[in-house]
């Protein structure tokens, strides 16, 4: 895992601690039990702050997943 990944896991982790790597890899709100439209915010805001980026709720929240994260990350990482 890269940074990217690792400190995306982490997010993940602080709402979902008891998940796997492997199971936050594939981690999506149909995946998850537990994950709501709350979950949803409180994870897009917990990834904004540890990236210092205004996260797009609009344009993630359709088809949000770890995989779905990260991909918008590496996005505005190489847009830098």
């Amino acid at each position: 895992m890269d940074d990217t990944q690792v400190r995306l896991a982490n997010c993940f982790l602080t709402l979902f601690p008891n998940m796997t790597v492997k199971e936050i890899e594939t981690a999506s709100p149909t995946t998850v039990t537990g994950w709501d439209s709350l979950t949803s915010l409180t994870l897009l805001t917990l990834v904004g702050e540890e990236f210092k980026l205004e996260m797009d709720f609009e344009d993630l929240l359709e088809g949000l997943s770890y995989q779905r994260i990260l991909e918008y990350l590496q996005q505005k990482a190489a847009a830098r």
